[in-house]
């Protein structure tokens, strides 16, 4: 049950803030939208006309309901009709200066009792609510995109919301049909934390030629089960809008990992703002897999972390090969195959096959077949080639695994390969958070599952894996970058002092 009955949206014209009053709305709170632009919140009116009409058909609700919740919705350009709304949920640009002031507004026009949140995703509860007035009835309530369709609500106390403030605000949540987690008041939340600095460690990837943005999404959603790849979440908000989030996050924490990648300030300058501007990152372009390959002979000279016992692949090797597949870390040079293919765990293809100072190639390539710890293997298969890899070994790669059933991506041979380089830091900022208290576990977990649609949440997965297999990944890529972001969590450490 919740005491609120009337609410307010500020910036109801914008995407976020519409999205809001839906979820407001359609639990059957009176719910004033407030912009300062008449043609936004018009714009705003039709969308919700129209995604209440989408929800009749679907049946998620009568046409009565669908009725009842537009005539809920009441749209306004002044402040002073929200003088008698119990609570006030700001969604408006991401600026301190500026929510703070329409905060001090309000507090003018509003009575004592009402509660002022923000939907901020990177600013401090406590700095917004030092301009309202009332600092102990100011919460931080940020909602997922789209919030009519998202349910999780990252919920964050200021150093001075009371007790009865924030339980009011959370109550109301749970009655909105919505699903709250309690996060400190921290630069990011949960959410923009993790995501933030892994979409620039995607664009800085791109950068530095390890991959296609396109592969890069492929591995991403078959190696690790994610609904979306992070190219195609990045053109979805905004690379214009992955510069502001990257603006506001730096400043506050320092971490080099959320500072703006100098190639997407190219691409914005460019006018390539993903979506929006009809291009981003992903070209569209696809290519076709093949269905048939080469023969090939597997030699195997030790456990394979690719191929377990038993593994449908072992069988269909042959003798005498156009394709050497070498399992368990063997490599033997053969210039008389198409190729030879070499599997890898955390090492570089290069320490097989020596390194040239960017001259490297042959017929020999590197792959893994991506696995979590000792789960079993996905069906994922990262090809490594080298500056000057023979194409027609490298064609003869994809050509096995994908003929086999495989999803293959190719990526340079650098530290980490694709998913490896760009989880891991994830993965230690998750057990850094966990230990500085910003959440729980739990939490934590829920808000990736639920918020950014992953399988599984990175404390879980990173914790199934095994700490200690976390910890070789992460020590040795960041013995082979220096980059602090793969600087092994303390859990990490302690699970390998503990395993050896």
């Amino acid at each position: 049950m919740t005491d609120i009955r009337k609410v307010a949206i500020c910036g109801a014209g914008g995407t976020m803030g519409a999205g809001i009053a839906l979820v407001a709305a359609r639990a059957g709170f009176e719910t004033w939208c407030f912009d300062m632009a008449p043609e936004g919140l018009e714009r705003s009116r039709k969308a919700a006309e129209k995604f209440f009409a989408k929800s009749v058909e679907r049946g998620k609700m009568s046409e009565e309901d669908r009725a009842a919740a537009l005539s809920r919705m009441h749209d306004t350009t002044e402040l002073a009709d929200l003088a008698d709304c119990d609570l006030i949920i700001e969604a408006i640009f991401e600026n301190l200066d500026v929510k703070r002031e329409l905060f001090g507004k309000l507090n003018g026009i509003c009575k004592a009792e009402t509660i002022f949140a923000s939907n901020t995703s990177t600013l401090s509860i406590t700095e917004i609510a030092g301009g309202s007035g009332r600092s102990d009835k100011v919460v931080g309530m940020h909602f997922c995109l789209p919030a009519q369709v998202m349910k999780l609500i990252e919920m964050s106390r200021g150093i001075n919301t009371s007790d009865e403030t924030f339980s009011t605000a959370w109550a109301w949540t749970q009655a909105a049909g919505q699903v709250p987690v309690e996060t400190q008041d921290k630069p990011g939340f949960i959410l923009n934390a993790l995501l933030v600095p892994f979409n620039n460690d995607v664009i800085r990837a791109i950068e530095a030629g390890l991959a296609t943005p396109e592969d890069i999404d492929t591995a991403i959603k078959a190696g690790l089960g994610y609904r979306m790849g992070p190219c195609t979440l990045l053109d979805l908000i905004g690379l214009d809008t992955q510069i502001r989030l990257g603006e506001a996050f730096y400043p506050i924490t320092l971490d080099k990992r959320a500072a703006v990648p100098p190639l997407l300030r190219r691409m914005v300058a460019a006018g390539k703002l993903g979506n929006k501007s009809g291009e981003g990152f992903l070209t569209g372009l696809t290519r076709e897999k093949a269905t048939a390959a080469p023969s090939f002979t597997i030699r195997k000279a030790s456990e394979s972390r690719s191929f377990p016992e038993g593994d449908a692949f072992l069988a269909a090797g042959g003798d005498d090969g156009a394709v050497t597949v070498h399992l368990g870390g063997g490599f033997a040079p053969d210039l008389s195959k198409t190729a030879v293919l070499v599997e890898l765990d955390t090492e570089c293809l290069g320490v097989h096959t020596g390194e040239d100072m960017g001259r490297e190639g042959s017929n020999a390539v590197g792959f893994a077949r991506y696995r979590n710890g000792n789960d079993a293997p996905s069906n994922l298969i990262e090809i490594v080639r080298q500056p000057s890899t023979d194409e027609a070994a490298l064609d003869a790669a994809r050509a096995v695994f994908e003929a086999a059933g495989f999803e293959t991506v190719v990526c340079a041979d650098q530290p980490g390969r694709i998913i490896d380089r760009l989880v891991r830091p994830k993965y230690n900022d998750a057990l850094r958070f966990l230990d500085e208290g910003l959440a729980s576990a739990a939490d934590m977990d829920k808000t990736c599952s639920m918020g950014l649609g992953y399988p599984d949440g990175p404390v879980e997965r990173v914790t199934r894996g095994g700490l200690a297999r976390h910890f070789d990944v992460t020590n040795a890529i960041y013995a082979m970058t220096g980059q602090p972001g793969y600087a092994p969590a303390r859990a990490a450490v302690v699970a390998k002092a503990r395993a050896d």
